[in-house]
């Protein structure tokens, strides 16, 4: 089930193609697969905004990318682009500072994976990361995890700069 807002469903609304998009995109990063909700709420939020700007780079092309990006740089402006970690659990987040961090910086960390990891081996452990989870509880431990046996790299300093605190 996708429950949106009545004001986001309006056809003047120009969030309502990335809302939807955004909240499909649950149905694997949360609903298939899920995660600790309060703990770790950016193994779902941030994946599925990252999922969302594939879906713009694939619907329009590098236009449709860069209007996403510059969404996820916008919110992410909300705190001056602070080095906050995305990883935080929910209630360690200032007010403003949940969405623009777990939302905007948070899809750019998994863009930043993407770039240090290598398209290939990236594509390759996504698909891996939801088959491993699917029907359980996915942490952060087990992504990072996955995501360097798939690149046979070291993620430590792109974790520790990006996710932990």
């Amino acid at each position: 089930m996708i429950a949106i807002a009545d004001r986001i469903v309006s056809p003047y609304h120009e969030y309502l193609e990335g809302t939807v998009a955004h909240e499909v995109g649950h149905q694997w990063f949360y609903n298939l697969m899920g995660n600790d909700q309060l703990d770790d709420p950016w193994l779902d939020e941030s994946l599925t905004q990252f999922a969302t700007l594939q879906y713009f780079s694939d619907q329009y092309g590098q236009s449709g990318y860069d209007g996403f990006r510059y969404s996820l740089e916008g919110r992410w402006s909300r705190t001056n682009n602070a080095k906050i970690p995305v990883g935080l659990p929910v209630r360690d987040y200032k007010d403003i500072e949940y969405g623009s961090i777990v939302y905007g910086r948070g899809g750019l960390f998994f863009e930043a994976l993407r770039d240090e990891m290598g398209s290939d081996n990236f594509d390759v452990f996504i698909k891996a990361y939801v088959k491993n989870n699917s029907w359980g509880i996915a942490t952060p431990q087990k992504m990072q995890e996955l995501a360097e046996q798939n690149c046979a790299c070291d993620l430590t300093a792109l974790f520790n700069d990006w996710i932990y605190p």
